[in-house]
């Protein structure tokens, strides 16, 4: 069981990731791990979790200055959808709602979320230049439902950030676009607001990359694709209870170490309405990466099998009515399901045989790729 410093730094990176991605792969399990680390100690979070949210929320509308530059030299192509038809209302967690175009070099990974993000609905695309454990430097895009303005960004050290200033950015698809600065960002910072469509706002995010930021951002936004697409998945999920309905989606991709990627989706008993925190409460979450045998003595390895599956190495606890299961090799593929309570008789186990994992599913790609 973690102690209390670590559940305190296990909450702040999760809540981070609704910001901007990690650079450990496998971030859908590590933030699945923290929450059921917090329901051994759920009077230690609380409080924290409250907190940060309610910081996070806050919001500072973009204003548009009135002297426009010129839209940037790179132009989306002719067949590329530069928009959606109306702002968002509801944020469907297996929907690929936009892709990136231009990207700078040096991008090692990539990731997308969508549907319920600690941050509140929205959706979440990411591309980091920084290798694992360093500052995190890159590219982010959020999208945010129809109303809802997009908020201060969050800073590393925790202090709040304030808007200092507004520049008009270029024309884009959707309208006039503006670059917010806002205190603690430093010179290598550019964050360009813009609405896809009306009354609802997106936001590219540059930072810590070479050469002016404005740029990288405007290059970014002008090429970005937007669509309705299904979130493609490694592996199709059968047997979740009619009860629960998906709400988050979340894929990532290591374009440094070919074929590897995680895919993941979280199941809530809640509806819609409900508040977000009630929403993720108790959930059902299912992931899948490919699996490797890990042989570096110095990497964090997952955990060790304590029993089998149908003849594969597996992790199998239960406590109180909540499983957690992790089943290895499985035509190439690592399985991980955890569950609070919410599945029937059987409960993962019993998901686990009605998973449909076909011959190439240790060969897929994410929609990430490129």
């Amino acid at each position: 069981m973690l102690d209390e410093r670590e559940l305190v730094h296990l909450l702040h990176a999760e809540v981070d990731s609704a910001e901007r991605p990690s650079t450990v792969l496998d971030v859908g399990r590590a933030m699945a791990t923290g929450r059921r680390q917090r329901r051994l100690a759920r009077s230690t979070a609380a409080a924290l979790v409250v907190g940060v949210l309610a910081a996070a929320g806050l919001t500072v509308p973009g204003l548009l200055g009135s002297d426009r530059p010129p839209a940037p030299a790179d132009t989306a192509a002719p067949d590329r959808a530069t928009a959606l038809p109306a702002a968002l209302t509801v944020v469907e967690p297996d929907v690929v709602y936009v892709r990136f175009g231009w990207l700078p070099d040096g991008v090692r990974h990539l990731q997308y979320q969508t549907g319920l993000l600690l941050s509140g609905p929205g959706v979440y695309l990411a591309a980091s230049t920084n290798e694992t454990g360093e500052t995190w430097r890159g590219v982010s895009v959020d999208l945010f439902p129809k109303g809802v303005q997009p908020p201060a960004p969050q800073r590393d050290d925790g202090s709040p950030a304030a808007l200092s200033g507004t520049r008009a950015g270029p024309d884009l698809p959707g309208g006039p676009s503006t670059f917010v600065s806002y205190t603690g960002g430093g010179p290598s910072e550019a964050i360009l607001r813009w609405q896809y469509a009306p009354d609802g706002w997106a936001q590219v995010r540059v930072l810590g990359l070479p050469g002016d930021p404005r740029d990288a951002a405007g290059r970014v936004a002008r090429t970005l694709t937007f669509g309705r697409e299904v979130l493609p998945m490694p592996v199709t999920v059968r047997g979740v209870p009619d009860t629960l309905r998906p709400i988050t989606g979340d894929v990532t991709l290591d374009l440094h170490e070919p074929g590897s990627w995680y895919a993941g989706m979280t199941w809530s008993p809640e509806p819609p309405d409900a508040d977000p925190g009630r929403q993720r409460a108790r959930t059902l979450d299912v992931g899948f990466w490919p699996y490797r045998v890990i042989t570096d003595p110095n990497a964090k390895g997952r955990p060790d099998p304590n029993t089998t599956l149908d003849g594969h190495p597996a992790r199998f606890t239960s406590e109180g009515g909540v499983e957690s299961l992790t089943v290895y090799d499985v035509a190439g593929v690592g399985v991980w399901i955890d569950d609070d309570g919410l599945l029937p008789d059987g409960g993962t186990r019993a998901l686990f045989r009605r998973l449909d994992i076909g011959p190439d599913a240790a060969g897929w790609l994410p929609h990430l790729s490129r």
